[in-house]
């Protein structure tokens, strides 16, 4: 699988030019001229990333920002999103990315609700134990994370390597209640 880190940064990059793009195809007072060139920069970055030259897609993306610029006053004017907000919009198009990349026979639905099913078990049954610890707690939701994370872009095989985790954990915290 490709570089998960590099897939979230073209998935950024993919975003940024629909948003982009959008606002201005719908800015017709530059005329038919500049809607032409912000349409052909937004095919332009569509292709980059979709060749996965991130370098040229960022290129077309910073094209788009002066196209976007003379509108900065504009109240529909995209600007800058805060972090957290970037991530939300971003973790759509990387979800469509990375299930891109992986082989289709991890793409099983029955399989993956049982793996939810077994993660929110298991999760819910450490959570619930008087004989766990706040660290065993924190561990279960993390690792319950990381496994619904997995099951969400389709790599079933690391949700079930987290399921084993949790499972592991599990034993722990029932072996403790015997002591």
């Amino acid at each position: 699988m490709a570089d998960v880190y590099y897939i979230w940064r073209l998935a950024e990059a993919a975003q940024q030019i629909d948003l982009l793009a959008g606002f201005l195809a719908t800015r017709h007072a530059d005329g038919p001229v500049a809607l032409r060139e912000s349409a052909e920069c937004a095919r332009a970055g569509r292709a980059a990333v979709a060749a996965g030259r991130l370098r040229e897609a960022l290129d077309r993306i910073d094209d788009l920002r002066a196209h976007a610029a003379r509108w900065a006053g504009h109240p529909h004017h995209p600007g800058e999103p805060g972090a957290f907000e970037q991530d939300a919009r971003v973790w759509d198009y990387a979800k469509d990315m990375l299930r891109a990349q992986l082989p289709s026979q991890e793409a099983k639905v029955s399989a993956a609700r049982g793996i939810l099913s077994t993660i929110r078990h298991l999760r819910r049954e450490i959570c619930v134990r008087p004989e766990a610890d706040a660290q065993a707690r924190a561990d279960a939701l993390h690792l319950a994370g990381r496994a619904a994370m997995a099951v969400e872009i389709g790599h079933l095989g690391a949700a079930r390597k987290e399921l084993r985790r949790l499972r592991a954990l599990a034993e722990r915290c029932a072996g403790d209640e015997d002591r």
